[in-house]
């Protein structure tokens, strides 16, 4: 996460400093990325860049959740809409979110962000921080009564990590289905995620049934 210094940079050097970061990440993963390319695009001195950040991949986490806090914002925001449904909302909230992914302006950042999210540990813990502060947010607002479960705070987690999951796995397959040229990768994401969002919600299993029906 970055250091107070940046947070206590002017708003315009700031934004700088995170576009062309943006454009970097865009162009390469970060793995190839060059910092060199990131302070001249920022106009900033080489050394200032470690007062800000401790490295590259820091910078991407951070990039990342800059986009994470518009989601949490939009996800309250669908369960206000729908009265708290709980299965309403997440579908919503996953279209908006690859949509928002496969914007020609945002579209390159995320491919290449999603080919190495699983080896990103920055980026994996800064969104579990932020996942742990925004619990209750969301916990408040849905209807309870629509759920099995008691949603208590430990439950609530469970359940985020979940829908997380679930979404990263479909928004990965998306990609790769885009890479090796499907015909409709988009449609297949919106399908893949609907169908494990059904399995949670409604099981797999028939009613009565067991391993040796």
């Amino acid at each position: 996460m970055p250091k107070q210094t940046f947070l206590n940079l002017p708003q315009e050097k700031q934004r700088r400093l995170l576009k062309a970061g943006f454009e970097e990440f865009s162009r390469v993963p970060a793995i190839d990325a060059s910092i060199s390319n990131i302070i001249k695009l920022a106009e900033i001195p080489r050394g200032s860049f470690y007062q800000y950040f401790e490295d590259k991949y820091d910078l991407q986490a951070y990039l990342v959740m800059q986009f994470s806090q518009k989601w949490y914002r939009t996800w309250h925001q669908l369960l206000q809409e729908h009265q708290g449904d709980f299965f309403a909302a997440v579908p919503l909230l996953f279209k908006d979110i690859l949509d928002m992914m496969r914007n020609e302006k945002n579209h390159a950042f995320w491919k290449n962000t999603f080919f190495q999210f699983r080896n990103s540990k920055e980026m994996r813990k800064a969104l579990h921080q932020q996942r742990r502060s925004k619990h209750d947010d969301g916990r408040k607002v849905i209807d309870q009564r629509k759920l099995r479960i008691k949603l208590t705070e430990h439950n609530y987690g469970l359940l985020n990590r979940q829908i997380s999951t679930m979404m990263i796995q479909s928004i990965n397959m998306y990609f790769m289905a885009e890479h090796f040229q499907a015909d409709d990768p988009y449609q297949e994401a919106i399908q893949n995620f609907d169908t494990l969002l059904n399995w949670l919600q409604f099981g797999i299993q028939a009613e009565g049934g067991n391993a040796d029906d």
